[in-house]
């Protein structure tokens, strides 16, 4: 007489069994997001050094030539990134400063640079 048929649905045996495989199969993605993030951290690093050494060099640019003389050459860090400027008075040749500016950082145990460089004339 009343027979009813077994409702359609998972059993939770069956969602628990689907669960663990999606997570195996999440984890063989896990080194590839890691490594990612690296990457991503690394351009990130570089994109700042090249903005930091182009605003540097930009700021020596416009400065007078003979306060190029006076600049400091110690370096500056900031979030990560060394900035080292080098200004050589008379080189290469009399009346010509060669101005260098260098951009480094570390990642993954390795010392990265970018390095900028310029010859300005006196007036």
């Amino acid at each position: 007489m009343g027979e009813t048929k077994g409702v359609g649905g998972f059993t939770l045996v069956e969602v628990m069994m689907s669960l663990m495989i999606f997570m195996i199969a999440s984890m063989g993605l896990l080194p590839l997001l890691i490594s990612n993030l690296q990457v991503n951290h690394g351009n990130s690093l570089h994109t700042q050094a090249q903005r930091l050494a182009g605003e540097m060099m930009a700021g020596l640019q416009v400065l007078d030539y003979a306060g190029l003389a006076t600049v400091a050459e110690e370096p500056l860090l900031v979030a990560g990134v060394e900035i080292q400027q080098q200004i050589e008075v008379n080189v290469p040749q009399h009346d010509l400063s060669r101005i260098t500016v260098t951009a480094s950082w570390q990642q993954q145990g390795k010392t990265h640079r970018y390095q900028l460089q310029t010859i300005r004339s006196a007036p």
